[in-house]
C-alpha cells in the first residue's frame, strides 16, 4: 500500500512538472507571433482593466488558457492547451490501452460585421460525424454527410462539412489548401460558424423556449505531435498552425457571399427558426398557462391571508370581475371567428 502511494505521488509531481513544461514550451515558441497581432496577450481577469500579464493561466494540472485580445476583425481569441491528465495514474495506465494526443483548442470570437453568414467546417471524418452529432449549428446548417476534400487536393483523412457549395469554394483558396495539406496530421478539426452557440440542449436538460444566443466563431482543434509521448520541442511545430488561425481571420473578414448564396444563408436561417418555434409552441403554451395558473394561486392567497373582512370580500369581487371580463372577451373573440367562418 505504501508502495503504491508512493507511485502515486511521484507519477504526480512527474506528470505535472512535464504538464509545466509543455505549456511554457508552447508559450515561448508561440509568444512573438502572438505580441505581433494582439496588442493584449495574456490577460487573467484579476484587474478591472484588461492588462497584459505575458503568460499563460493555468486552470489544474493538464488545463492551461491564455487570452488574446485587441486585434482588427475580432473580439478576442481563447487558446486552451488541453494536455493529457499526467499528474493522474489511473490515467496513465489507461492511456496504455488506448493512445491519446495532448491538444490545442483555439476559439476565435470574431466582430458581428467582419464574418458573413455562414457554417463551415473541415477536418478528420470521425471529429467531423462527431462534431455534427453533438453541435447546435452543424446539426441544423450542415445536415448532410462529411464529403472528401479531394476535390481540392487534400489528403484522405480531411473531410468537409459546408453550408453550401460556395463557401466551399470561397474557403479553399491556395493559401489554406497548403496549410491543410502540410500539416494534416495535427489538425483534428476546422469550424466557421455565424450560428455557434456550443453543443445542443440534451433532452434530458429539457426543450429551450428560445433560440440559443449564438456569436460569429471561428474554432481550431489541433492534435500536439507525439500522440501523447510528447517532448517540449514538439510545441514548435505548432507554430504553422497558429499562422493558419490567424490567415483564417483575416480571410473570414475577406470573404462575402454573392447575392445568391447571401438569399440562401438568410433562408437557411428562417426555416431553422421556423422549425424551432413549431417544436416549441406547446411548451410555451404550457409555459404560459403555468404562469397563469401561478399567478391566479397567488391572488387567492393574497386574499385568503386578507384580515380585513371587507377588504377581503372586494378583492374576491374584484377577481371575479377580472374572470368574467376574461370569459366576455374570449366568448366575444369565438363569435367573430365563427362570423368569418360564414
Amino acid at each position: 500500500m505504501v508502495t503504491g502511494l508512493l507511485a502515486y505521488i511521484m507519477n504526480y509531481i512527474i506528470g505535472k512538472n512535464k504538464n509545466s513544461r509543455l505549456a511554457q514550451a508552447w508559450f515561448n515558441s508561440h509568444r512573438e507571433l502572438l505580441e505581433s497581432n494582439f496588442t493584449l496577450v495574456g490577460d487573467d481577469g484579476t484587474n478591472k482593466e484588461a492588462t497584459s500579464t505575458g503568460k499563460l493561466n493555468q486552470e489544474n494540472e493538464h488545463i492551461y488558457n491564455l487570452w488574446c485580445s485587441g486585434r482588427v476583425c475580432c473580439e478576442g481569441m481563447l487558446i486552451q492547451l488541453r494536455f493529457l491528465k499526467r499528474q493522474d495514474l489511473l490515467n496513465v495506465l489507461a492511456r496504455m490501452m488506448r493512445p491519446a494526443s495532448d491538444q490545442v483548442q483555439i476559439k476565435v470570437t470574431m466582430n458581428d460585421e467582419d464574418m458573413d453568414t455562414y457554417v463551415f467546417a473541415i477536418g478528420t471524418r470521425k471529429a467531423l460525424v462527431r462534431l455534427q452529432k453533438e453541435m447546435q449549428d452543424l446539426s441544423e446548417f450542415c445536415s448532410d454527410k462529411p464529403k472528401s476534400g479531394a476535390k481540392y487536393g487534400l489528403p484522405d483523412s480531411l473531410a468537409i462539412l459546408s453550408e453550401m457549395g460556395e463557401v466551399t469554394e470561397g474557403m479553399m483558396d491556395t493559401k489554406m489548401v497548403h496549410f491543410l495539406t502540410h500539416y494534416a496530421d495535427k489538425i483534428e478539426s476546422v469550424h466557421f460558424s455565424d450560428q455557434f452557440s456550443g453543443p445542443k440542449i440534451m433532452q434530458e436538460e429539457g426543450q429551450p423556449l428560445k433560440l440559443p444566443e449564438t456569436k460569429r466563431t471561428l474554432l481550431f482543434t489541433f492534435n500536439v505531435p507525439g500522440s501523447g509521448n510528447t517532448y517540449p520541442k514538439d510545441m514548435e511545430a505548432l507554430l504553422p498552425l497558429m499562422n493558419m488561425v490567424i490567415y483564417s481571420i483575416d480571410k473570414a473578414k475577406k470573404f462575402r457571399l454573392n447575392r445568391e448564396g447571401k438569399q440562401k444563408a438568410d433562408k437557411n436561417r428562417a426555416r431553422v427558426e421556423e422549425n424551432f418555434l413549431k417544436l416549441t409552441h406547446v411548451q410555451r403554451q404550457e409555459a404560459a398557462q403555468s404562469r397563469r395558473e401561478e399567478k391566479k394561486r397567488a391572488e387567492k392567497e393574497r386574499i385568503m391571508n386578507e384580515e380585513d373582512p371587507e377588504k377581503q370580500r372586494r378583492l374576491e369581487e374584484a377577481a371575479l370581475r377580472r374572470e368574467q371580463k376574461k370569459l366576455g372577451k374570449k366568448q366575444m373573440k369565438m363569435k367573430q371567428i365563427k362570423v368569418k367562418a360564414m
